[in-house]
């Protein structure tokens, strides 16, 4: 049973209000906030007294506020309680769902709310994936056809990147976005309920709690790896991308499909071809003395370069993709920021904790050769291109 003061407390924090979705051309209204609010987001992010051109590692990384990493971030408070109300309406009452709202209260008793909401949406994601895709993913079925429409034109694209054989990655992507389809199939109530059949958890003992969920994870949790883990990571990465432009999916999502890819093929390649191509790249010696640095410089390289080029491909592939790359720069000018600045800053941001110099040197290098980004920032100037070397 949920407990009086809880049910108050999620009540209180969010209200619903649903309404008939006006659009404004090819852009709903959830979708124009959403992207006014990125661009804010981006604003806050960014170090706008930084010159993007003299070190764009300063520019999107020294006030150490990314907006996202590969895969993903951690939902902000608003949205864990609009999904622990969620979860609360849900008229299906399970033993696992009454698990979680007893370690929310138990945390409670020694850590502040905002502290709870964290920890409960880390170590009971799958009940957020089991509410996420019964009435949010599904909900927005648009959403859900054009993630799996992502990972086809993928798929299709790496054939002529990575040839036509099999490719084992390529094999379970294809699979995956098949079962994808019905995500929710994968996160039943009686499913949930047997994955925590074996964990005790304490309204009374917080750290009790602690120890027996880290030892459910390690010895018997089926969302740690496999296709449960891959169904989970997709539903909530769609729930934290809703109605966000295109020019978010490719740095976030797409970039790291064509890493995991290039992780593997340069690793299979021919030394002596693989060492004329990192000469040629005239990385500092620090990194060029480092066997690993070397072949990181050229996988996220190509991983960028072919990301890059299949956002292109994909604005230029009908006119209404078109029209909408259109719409969201003609909003995102009110706030000096553009779909390619998005892109870039998204990409970059990826690798901040690494520091400035493995980011500029290593990680950026697909940047410095793109004229994209030098147009976009009117850096009047190019660096050597490396295009011909890799």
């Amino acid at each position: 049973m949920w407990t009086t003061p809880l049910t108050m407390l999620l009540c209180a924090s969010f209200g619903v209000v649903e309404a008939q979705i006006a659009y404004t051309g090819h852009l709903s209204e959830l979708r124009i906030k959403e992207l006014s609010q990125l661009a804010m987001r981006m604003e806050h992010s960014i170090n706008a007294k930084k010159y993007a051109c003299d070190s764009y590692y300063d520019h999107v990384c020294s006030r150490n506020r990314p907006l996202f990493s590969v895969m993903g971030h951690m939902p902000p408070s608003s949205d864990l309680i609009q999904l622990l109300t969620k979860l609360q309406n849900d008229p299906e009452q399970f033993e696992a769902k009454q698990k979680l709202i007893d370690f929310f209260i138990s945390c409670n008793t020694l850590k502040s709310l905002q502290d709870c909401y964290r920890e409960t949406f880390e170590y009971f994601k799958p009940l957020f994936g089991y509410i996420i895709t019964k009435d949010l993913v599904e909900g927005s079925s648009h959403e859900l056809r054009d993630f799996r429409e992502l990972i086809q034109r993928f798929v299709d694209r790496s054939k002529s990147v990575f040839g036509t054989d099999s490719h084992p990655l390529r094999n379970r992507l294809q699979t995956y976005k098949e079962k994808f389809a019905t995500p929710s199939i994968y996160f039943y109530a009686g499913d949930l309920n047997r994955e925590y059949a074996g964990l005790r958890i304490y309204r009374e003992s917080y750290e009790h709690n602690l120890r027996n969920i880290e030892q459910h994870r390690k010895r018997n949790s089926t969302f740690e790896l496999g296709v449960q883990r891959t169904m989970l990571d997709w539903s909530l990465y769609l729930y934290q991308s809703r109605f966000k432009p295109m020019s978010y999916f490719y740095p976030t999502f797409t970039v790291h499909l064509y890493m995991t890819m290039f992780n593997i093929s340069e690793r299979q390649r021919d030394s002596t071809h693989f060492r004329e191509e990192v000469e040629c790249l005239k990385l500092p010696q620090y990194v060029n003395v480092l066997s690993e640095a070397r072949m990181l410089a050229v996988i996220y390289l190509k991983s960028f370069r072919h990301t890059w080029q299949e956002y292109s491909d994909w604005i230029q592939s009908s006119t209404k993709h078109r029209a909408i790359y259109d719409q969201e720069n003609e909003i995102l000018r009110h706030y000096q920021l553009s779909n390619k600045r998005i892109f870039f800053t998204l990409f970059a941001q990826n690798f901040c904790e690494f520091g400035k110099e493995l980011a500029e040197h290593v990680f950026y290098l697909g940047l410095k050769e793109n004229t994209d980004f030098f147009n976009t920032y009117s850096c009047g100037y190019q660096t050597e291109i490396t295009r011909n070397c890799v």
